[in-house]
């Protein structure tokens, strides 16, 4: 029998609206939020209304702005009235200053043409389109490897009122500066924008402009990486702090998949189903794949028919007593060279 996540169960789904939250709108460059606005002359998005304003030539990161505001400053850095005024590719010049050490642009030192390149792309063209734009839930603050804060954040945009809305995830990391004087403080910065639509093999190639340095963790990591290492975090969900299971879980969602917008807490109540305890509670795994030749795909996945940019791996499960397997199907796209879930199928 064959059971896809459905109804109450909207973790790990790959399709469906999200509840919808205030909307956020742009004119001319302009994103106004609680009548604070962002543009090319105006307020980061921390500031006062009353403060003094501040053009988008001046706008940088700053400890002082929440995972929301820096979105809604590269947003605005990146619509099209500001990508090349007043010089060529200015806004992408602008947005670049919000990215994360580790995001693929800053890893392959991309500069302000190539990553206007790499955004002009069919499945990635939306983040510089829009005309409107809106948060989908929660921020959903997580603790990534070593300690260091991340933020997730969905958003809705779309180029006018009569097209259909697109999504995207982003994920943004706390990056340490230091002022000097011993003064060391951390701000969000963008590691991230995972697209709806997976990557294509031109990708990184339009970011490149000099040989690329050594990758960050997750670009390297496969799909089957991917589904080892979540299935592992479900299994000891409380180990080595609780809900760190449902932590990584949710950290391995694509903007397909509706469980990248539940908090840990939601994301490890959903498991209670006893449909779905067999994730956290399997004593035997093993990978369908696991006796064949070892002639696997480079990517570690066992789907030959898959589109670039995407594949599925299916695992066999099963508690400690039991005689029959149950097989769990994972659906898995790419985005920033970073292998994400889309959804996941029970069989038994």
């Amino acid at each position: 029998m064959k059971r896809a996540w459905s109804g109450p169960m909207l973790a790990w789904l790959a399709t469906g609206q999200a509840a919808l939250l205030p909307r956020i709108t742009t004119h001319a460059a302009t994103t106004t939020r609680g009548g604070v606005t962002v543009g090319r002359h105006a307020h980061p998005p921390s500031m006062d209304a009353s403060a003094k304003v501040v053009p988008l030539e001046s706008l940088n990161p700053s400890p002082m702005l929440a995972p929301r505001e820096v979105i809604s400053s590269v947003m605005a850095a990146l619509h099209m009235s500001n990508w090349d005024s007043p010089t060529a590719f200015y806004g992408f010049e602008v947005a670049l200053k919000f990215l994360a050490p580790t995001h693929a642009a800053k890893l392959r030192r991309a500069k302000p043409a190539g990553f206007s390149r790499y955004l002009r792309q069919p499945h990635k063209i939306s983040q510089i389109e829009w005309n409107e734009y809106r948060f989908e839930g929660d921020v959903v603050m997580l603790t990534g490897t070593g300690g260091t804060e991340e933020a997730y954040q969905m958003v809705s945009m779309r180029s006018s009122p009569t097209v259909e809305w697109g999504s995207s995830r982003w994920k943004l990391t706390k990056v340490g500066v230091d002022f000097g004087e011993g003064v060391a403080p951390s701000q969000w910065m963008v590691e991230a924008v995972y697209s709806n639509e997976p990557d294509t093999p031109e990708d990184i190639e339009y970011l490149r402009s000099k040989p690329a340095v050594e990758a960050s963790p997750r670009a390297i990591e496969t799909p089957r990486d991917v589904v080892e290492r979540v299935m592992r975090a479900l299994r000891h969900m409380d180990a080595p702090y609780r809900l760190h299971g449902a932590e990584v879980a949710t950290r391995y969602c694509s903007p397909r998949n509706r469980a990248s917008e539940l908090s840990p807490e939601m994301f490890a109540g959903y498991l209670q189903d006893p449909w779905y305890s067999i994730l956290s509670e399997w004593d035997e795994m093993t990978f369908e794949d696991d006796d064949d030749d070892g002639s696997d795909d480079d990517d570690g996945s066992d789907d030959d028919d898959a589109p670039v940019g995407e594949a599925q791996l299916e695992v066999l499960v099963r508690r400690e007593g039991e005689e029959a397997f149950t097989m769990v199907s994972w659906m898995m796209s790419q985005h920033d060279e970073c292998w994400l879930i889309d959804s996941l199928n029970i069989i038994s």
